[in-house]
């Protein structure tokens, strides 16, 4: 790891325990008494937190997860670019499992309907084809569905 993934998370430490410091610097990763905190007046009440550090690399892994999963969370509700984006990818996935379920209730349909095998193959056939979803077609439902506006909320 390096310092600055270390001083990140050790900033936001000291910040979630309510001392507030402007930056840190670390002299030697792992070790405590060698991290020193802007401004020199908060060091005491730093200290004990700084002590309790966690400097594994097991312990950064699971800060950048919450970090990436707070972003992610925040694009889902806030009105930016890639929030649009991933509110009409959702809306589009939403869409076509509809299509699926209006499917397979039709497809349940005409079987529960048939009298005869010959019957049963005649009534499936009518049902409409369900083809593979391209990419090119998904990125122009993408474009369709945020240049209709439905997805700025």
């Amino acid at each position: 790891m390096t310092t600055i993934i270390y001083a990140a998370r050790l900033r936001q430490t000291l910040r979630d325990a309510g001392v507030l410091i402007d930056d840190v610097s670390i002299g030697v990763e792992g070790q405590s008494s060698t991290v020193k905190v802007f401004p020199a007046s908060l060091q005491a009440s730093a200290q004990p937190h700084i002590n309790a550090f966690d400097w594994s690399a097991a312990a950064d892994s699971d800060y950048d997860n919450l970090q990436h999963r707070a972003i992610a969370k925040a694009l889902l509700s806030d009105p930016i670019e890639h929030a649009k984006l991933l509110r009409a990818l959702a809306e589009i996935t939403k869409d076509e499992i509809n299509l699926l379920r209006q499917w397979l209730v039709s497809f349940k349909a005409q079987v529960a309907a048939a009298t005869t095998l010959a019957d049963l193959k005649t009534r499936v056939a009518t049902l409409p084809a369900m083809p593979d979803r391209t990419l090119a077609q998904l990125k122009t439902a993408m474009e369709s569905r945020l240049d209709s506006g439905t997805v700025d909320t």
